[in-house]
């Protein structure tokens, strides 16, 4: 059996590396990107922020009076390094919830999404 030279053996290895980071940050690299705005810290929470904004649309019909750096303030507070799903089950737990197109909302969820629609 011949062994490989050094060259095949270093080709090998790059080629390696770079499926290896191909396959690890592949995904980060390839989500959509969206504008910055000044809620991007709460934003990045959501899954699916086209969808959310779509239904944040529903959410801001609802209401009047909608201060997003208001809001936003508040979720920063209300969140404050806690999972969203902790918060989201807090909210149900506490009657806290928003309908919207159809849809009833934990609050935060429900914010979250017209916040979405706002930097949209």
């Amino acid at each position: 059996m011949k062994l490989p030279t050094r060259r095949q053996a270093v080709i090998g290895g790059g080629l390696l590396a770079v499926a290896a980071v191909a396959a690890l940050e592949g995904p980060r690299l390839l989500r959509k990107r969206y504008a910055p705005s000044p809620y991007d810290d709460l934003l990045r929470l959501l899954d699916d922020r086209d969808a959310d904004a779509q239904l944040g649309e529903a959410v801001l019909a609802d209401r009047g009076d909608f201060d997003a750096d208001a809001v936003a303030e508040e979720l920063r507070a209300r969140l404050a390094g806690r999972p969203l799903s902790d918060v989201m089950r807090e909210d149900a737990q506490q009657g806290r919830v928003t309908e919207a197109d159809g849809w009833v909302l934990p609050e935060t969820l429900a914010l979250l999404c017209a916040l979405a629609a706002k930097a949209s």
